[in-house]
């Protein structure tokens, strides 16, 4: 079963995550240096801080506005929502368009399906959820 983020992101397929599950540091420093060709984070900063266990108040996350909404409403991402979609996730979703833009310049083909399968689906994946939850409804 795959693990959905707040946002959207398929954690199942996330780089950043399977290398926490893995605990593989070498893992962890391919995942820095993608990171940093895409320009999601500084080459300056240690790779250890890469560390994702999921969703939660302690990791540092792209969409905290996100996350700290989902939170206060003690649901698990914003398909759940009864709000859905809103502003913020709408601002998400663009921000996501941009992202993947972008990585299309700088990745490779493989690079770019892990991504697709981990980010660059999110609205596909909320709407999904926010669908089956309001047909459970009735």
């Amino acid at each position: 079963m795959d693990k959905i983020g707040v946002c959207g992101d398929n954690c199942s397929y996330c780089p950043r995550y399977n290398a926490t599950q893995s605990g593989d540091i070498e893992e962890f420093e391919k995942v820095k240096k993608l990171w940093v060709r895409l320009s999601w984070r500084d080459e300056s900063f240690p790779a250890r801080e890469l560390v994702c266990h999921g969703c939660s108040l302690e990791v540092k996350c792209a969409y905290p506005e996100l996350r700290d909404c989902a939170y206060e409403k003690k649901i698990s991402n914003c398909g759940l929502c009864d709000s859905y979609p809103c502003e913020l996730v709408n601002a998400a979703y663009e921000r996501t368009k941009n992202l993947e833009s972008n990585a299309r310049g700088v990745c490779t083909l493989k690079e770019m399906d892990i991504l697709n399968k981990a980010f660059f689906h999110k609205k596909r994946t909320l709407d999904q959820i926010h669908n089956q939850t309001n047909n459970k409804k009735y």
